[in-house]
């Protein structure tokens, strides 16, 4: 079992996201030292480059984030939804290794857990039942997603 006094203090928030939803403690723990937090002021962007296959997986701890759709040269296109702690960013990219659709900006300062692609899919690989959590939770966020449409 993880010892939470030694975890960072945003671990809290990040467990609380319907995407680890279910993964055990110690996977929980690798993932946190596997990946790392980002911290965005008031109107920073995220996600602005076109990246094929994208960053990696973003949970947001803190704070909201704007996300739009890409027009061309546009990094504000249309408003396509407002994230809040517990949401994610970036998981069409891990999941479709296509270069990003959207744009996000922080509305307010932001704390956010971002994990890479690559140590994505080194945990997912390591530990198959993990990665069957973590792709089961993704689809589940997915799918709430086209559901609110």
């Amino acid at each position: 079992m993880n010892d939470v006094a030694s975890e960072p203090a945003w671990t809290a928030a990040l467990r609380a996201s319907p995407i680890v939803q279910d993964l055990p403690d110690e996977v929980l723990a690798t993932m946190v030292r596997r990946g790392r937090t980002l911290e965005l002021q008031r109107a920073d962007p995220l996600l602005v480059q076109d990246v094929r296959g994208g960053l990696g997986l973003f949970i947001l701890l803190s704070g909201t984030i704007a996300i739009y759709r890409r027009v061309e040269d546009d990094l504000d296109g249309e408003q396509l939804s407002v994230l809040r702690p517990g949401d994610c960013v970036g998981e069409y990219s891990l999941l479709d290794g296509l270069p990003l659709s959207a744009t996000a900006r922080a509305l307010e300062a932001v704390q956010l857990f971002f994990l890479p692609n690559a140590q994505f899919r080194a945990l997912t690989e390591a530990d198959p039942r993990a990665g069957c959590i973590l792709y089961r939770n993704l689809a589940r966020h997915l799918v709430r997603r086209l559901r609110a449409l």
